[in-house]
């Protein structure tokens, strides 16, 4: 089933949800946004609804075991049915959150998202991976699981501070490199309404071809493989994150050739990058290394499959040894300690 995604003004969304065919309305919100939106966007009183309301921990904090069983036993203790409906308000980590929230309520209720960040904007809820965090690592826990309905309302980002802001244009610099045509739009006068809704329609396109990632959709993944391990390794955010893991694999497999480019992009889209975390330190390898072989992309004992891209809009799938991968980061390891842009 793919999702129903809607570009609306916040004033809208209340109607959205009241048209919604069920009785019972869930929601799950992220206590920052809630503090912000709760006059603005009214919803613990809509008509002919009935409302269970649970406010969820910011950020990556909600996506954890103990609140899953917490909200999960929440909305049973109120008597929930299967005819309910769940409504996710936040950022991307609040949406992989509510879906998984809404696969394991009952066997599966409908659930929808209404993302309000940059980064969830262009990636989260869009192709129905849902998600919590394991000790070992990011969204090792998880399903594929729609969304039926997708509200993008760009006012949200009109609180965005500016570090969420980079953090979702880090994943933008990624559509980028994939499409062409989304990257020759990346100028410093580009309009990041019209930026938003090329990346959504982008990842819809490529998800409607290939919901559960066995082909065409892991090109998604570009900058994730090592991104993911930065993000936990260092508490940056994930689209900083992910640049990171971009400029890595251009340097292990491309000899560093798209550095100009990350640049370029990183200073048009006005994204506050900062030096790597480890400029001038050592490299931590080996832990970097205990990320990877517990990655979900690792696709035997032995291997893991990187994204690789050598010239924008062309995309390869290599898989590596651990030992192989591991030999690589030690031969670049000094180019790696000086990274910087």
């Amino acid at each position: 089933m793919n999702s129903k995604i809607e570009f609306c003004k916040i004033d809208y969304i209340k109607e959205k949800i009241r048209s919604i065919n069920s009785d019972l309305i869930l929601i799950i919100a992220d206590l920052n946004v809630w503090s912000l939106y709760s006059k603005v966007l009214p919803l613990m009183n809509i008509e002919g609804k009935k409302i269970i309301f649970w406010k969820a921990p910011d950020g990556e904090k909600v996506k954890d075991f103990e609140n899953l069983s917490s909200a999960i036993e929440f909305f049973l203790s109120k008597n929930v049915h299967r005819k309910a409906h769940l409504i996710s308000l936040g950022g991307g980590a609040t949406s992989d959150f509510s879906g998984m929230v809404a696969a394991l309520l009952l066997r599966g209720i409908e659930w929808s998202t209404i993302p309000t960040t940059l980064l969830s904007m262009v990636d989260a809820g869009i192709g129905g991976k849902v998600a919590i965090n394991s000790p070992q690592g990011k969204n090792l826990i998880g399903a594929f699981y729609h969304p039926t309905n997708i509200w993008i309302c760009d006012a949200f980002l009109e609180t965005l501070d500016k570090r969420e802001w980079s953090s979702g244009a880090g994943e933008i610099v990624k559509y980028a490199f994939l499409s062409k045509e989304i990257g020759e739009k990346i100028t410093p006068e580009v309009d990041i309404k019209t930026l938003i809704k090329d990346c959504v329609l982008y990842k819809e396109q490529v998800v409607a071809v290939d919901f559960k990632e066995s082909g065409e959709r892991k090109k998604l993944n570009f900058g994730h493989t090592f991104g993911h391990a930065i993000e936990v390794e260092y508490q940056i955010p994930h689209g900083l994150s992910v640049i990171w893991g971009i400029l890595l694999v251009d340097i292990i497999f491309n000899e560093g050739k798209l550095i100009p480019k990350v640049k370029e992009l990183v200073d048009n889209l006005k994204i506050d990058l900062g030096d790597s975390p480890w400029l001038n330190k050592e490299f931590p390898v080996d832990r970097i290394m205990n990320y990877l072989r517990k990655d979900k992309k690792t696709t035997s004992t032995d291997l893991i499959e990187f994204v690789v891209i050598k010239e924008v809009g062309k995309t390869e799938f290599t898989s590596i040894s651990f030992s192989e991968i591991e030999s690589k980061l030690a031969e670049n390891k000094d180019v790696i300690k000086k990274l910087t842009i």
